[in-house]
């Protein structure tokens, strides 16, 4: 195989931490990693793999899935079976984060992280915000942390914390601290009929949530007034045809300067890209 003066260097230098980390069989750790980001050797076994991707495709199994990454407002993250795979829509949130005017080492909560996808994009556009992810979901939790920990290598810092949203209790350190809490919760209504890349090959907490879709947001707009410092905001993502009732459940918790954002760029074929956001008044 040909390799550049690079990609030599690359090799070098992943060996040598891969020895400084402890890692048994570094030389043939190597290989494979070379092998499978570099290069491939094996031109059959590489067409084999191809041929199975190609049939878990047309099993309508994610792409994401198959590959094992998802590429998310520039970040390389990781996810597979059991976890829910970061869209382009999250996207708006990042786009309005220039005009939320926190300050440096304001806190901000991303609910129902997931894969991490939100927060660490967050972090990598503010380096300045204290970050910390929350997500209950045990599968999630060990992508989120994985996650994480990829990202320390592009200096993006992120904390994580496994926690169940209606549960205050492990919320209380966090009692009128926020500055900024964002959410991407599982919106679609039970029983809604989806591709079966969404119905069938991920996990069903992390889509459908209650008969409109929205149980598990009325519990996030309810924890986020007792976390949300005064003039913090508030910012969740849902469905189009949901954001009359979403707009009224912020108004009803008292939470002022609300807008739906609506971001065409964002949206695909799976829906638009929907946000509201919302913020509490300075006298709470």
């Amino acid at each position: 195989m040909i390799l550049d003066e690079r990609e030599q260097q690359a090799i070098a230098r992943a060996r040598n931490l891969l020895m400084e980390a402890g890692v048994w069989d570094p030389d043939n750790d190597l290989s494979c990693l070379v092998d499978r980001f570099l290069i491939r050797a094996n031109k059959e076994q590489a067409l084999d793999e191809f041929m199975l991707a190609v049939t878990e495709r047309c099993n309508r199994i994610p792409l994401e899935h198959i590959v094992g990454a998802v590429a998310f407002d520039e970040l390389p993250l990781v996810v597979g079976s059991g976890v829910f795979i970061p869209r382009p829509h999250s996207t708006v949130i990042h786009k309005w984060l220039d005009d939320a005017g926190l300050v440096v080492g304001a806190e901000v909560l991303d609910l129902c992280a997931g894969s991490g996808a939100i927060g660490l994009a967050i972090a990598r556009r503010r380096p300045d915000l204290s970050v910390t992810c929350v997500e209950f979901d045990e599968v999630a939790v060990q992508y989120l942390k994985r996650n994480i920990a990829r990202m320390t290598m592009k200096g993006i810092q992120v904390n994580a914390l496994q926690a169940d949203i209606r549960d205050l209790s492990a919320f209380s350190r966090f009692a009128r601290q926020i500055a900024l809490i964002v959410a991407n919760p599982p919106y679609v209504p039970q029983g809604l009929e989806l591709q079966p890349e969404w119905s069938s090959h991920h996990p069903q907490a992390s889509v459908y949530s209650g008969a409109d879709g929205l149980d598990l947001t009325r519990q996030i707009i309810a924890l986020a007034i007792d976390l949300l410092a005064p003039r913090g905001w508030l910012v969740i993502e849902h469905g189009e045809d949901q954001a009359p009732l979403v707009r009224q459940l912020f108004e009803q918790h008292g939470l002022t300067e609300i807008q739906t954002i609506i971001d065409h760029a964002a949206s695909d074929t799976t829906g638009s890209s929907v946000m509201t956001v919302g913020r509490l008044s300075a006298d709470c």
